[in-house]
């Protein structure tokens, strides 16, 4: 009897200790994915901090070369405009895109999507009158600006687009105006070039006609 009692209280005794080891490691299993969990959010932040940081950076040093060109001409610089050949540089890449290749959010991280904000206002700001770009820097803002709002593939940014040129427009126009210029190019300092306007229409026309085709598939299946 008290063999039994004994042999079933050592019985308990490992019943709980490997119950105990279980849940130990059931704990610290928990705590290592909550730890991976903490890392992924704080490798998260890290990257939107060094973007954002990086946004800001990059479009300060980009207003502050457009400011100093200004100031001592655009001839004094001999390789042409820093801003301007970024602008070029970053058209001539978004113009190799897929059609409507920033259209999908759910490809898309908050981090991008907010990214492509800054880029939207960055490029509204150098288009503006009020900026210390050039005609060609106004232009390949408002271009590059275009084609970023054709690729994400709403209505809304193509309005902003439409805003934006139409406020700059108007604002030239005044002042043109009343300084009385006669060049023909500075009264049309934000008018896009046709070879850009027909890639825009073009990018429309292969995104229209990838979801015509889609379309027809899906009903055929």
């Amino acid at each position: 009897m008290v063999c039994d009692r004994y042999h079933d209280r050592s019985i308990s005794d490992r019943s709980a200790v490997v119950a105990d080891t279980s849940a130990t490691k059931a704990s610290d299993v928990t705590d290592k994915c909550r730890m991976d969990d903490q890392t992924t959010t704080g490798t998260d932040a890290l990257i939107k901090a060094a973007v954002k940081t990086g946004l800001s950076l990059v479009f300060g040093l980009l207003h502050q070369n457009l400011s100093l060109e200004r100031q001592l001409g655009h001839q004094s610089s001999g390789g042409g405009s820093i801003c301007n050949n970024v602008l070029q540089s970053a058209l001539d890449i978004v113009m190799t895109f897929e059609p409507l290749s920033l259209a999908d959010k759910r490809r898309l991280s908050p981090l991008a999507v907010s990214s492509l904000a800054d880029v939207t206002s960055f490029l509204r700001s150098v288009a503006s009158p009020q900026s210390s770009a050039d005609t060609d820097g106004r232009r390949l803002a408002a271009e590059l600006m275009l084609v970023i709002a054709t690729q994400r593939g709403s209505l809304r940014y193509l309005l902003e687009w439409i805003e934006m040129s139409l406020c700059a427009a108007v604002r030239f126009e005044a002042k043109a105006s009343s300084s009385n210029a006669d060049s023909e190019q500075e009264l049309h300092p934000h008018m896009i070039t046709c070879t850009t306007f027909v890639a825009v229409l073009s990018q429309m026309k292969k995104a229209m006609v990838h979801s015509v085709t889609t379309l027809l598939l899906f009903h055929k299946i």
